[in-house]
């Protein structure tokens, strides 16, 4: 019986660090960074690096590179949180070109992304690296691509450590 007391009691306590821990990590965050917004992950379309229910620290971003995930506003509103395969440059702007992960098609060529800004004469900037096994095919899904989410509707990006996201798994899923 004392056994499972100290058990408890050492749970308990490494959770409660735990949560302290994550408080000023995301104090420290919001020191830096400005105004953070925590995520909870909705569906399978960034499986398997977030899963239904993770939550991820989104942090305010001007400069959005290749890759990075993004959370923006589709043109119901929702918030989205997706990968950047591509940039279109187009007029002095920039916009970017998204695709969850476990999804077959880009953002872009999707019924709910109409809102998306068209630019026929865009330069694409691709993803481009040897190491990524999918380049080929991200090539071939960006052909004729002219279309890209602006950045006023991006809320900001996953934070990540170098290229790790920062995500807390398990939480319970509530419909």
């Amino acid at each position: 019986m004392f056994i499972i007391r100290k058990f408890i009691k050492l749970l308990f306590n490494s959770l409660l660090i735990l949560i302290i821990a994550f408080l000023l990590y995301a104090n420290i965050v919001y020191y830096v960074f400005g105004q953070i917004t925590l995520a909870v992950i909705r569906g399978n379309s960034m499986h398997p690096l977030l899963r239904d229910g993770d939550l991820v620290v989104v942090i305010p971003s001007h400069t959005i590179n290749l890759g990075d995930i993004i959370v923006f506003r589709n043109d119901r509103e929702e918030f989205v949180i997706h990968r950047v395969i591509a940039k279109l440059e187009c007029n002095s702007k920039t916009l970017y070109v998204t695709k969850g992960d476990n999804n077959p098609f880009i953002d872009s060529l999707s019924i709910v992304y109409r809102k998306s800004i068209e630019c026929p004469n865009a330069i694409q900037v691709i993803i481009n690296s040897t190491s990524n096994k999918y380049i080929n095919y991200i090539h071939r899904l960006l052909e004729g691509v002219d279309r890209g989410i602006d950045h006023s509707r991006v809320v900001g990006k996953a934070l990540s450590i170098n290229k790790i996201i920062i995500k807390i798994t398990g939480l319970p899923i509530h419909s």
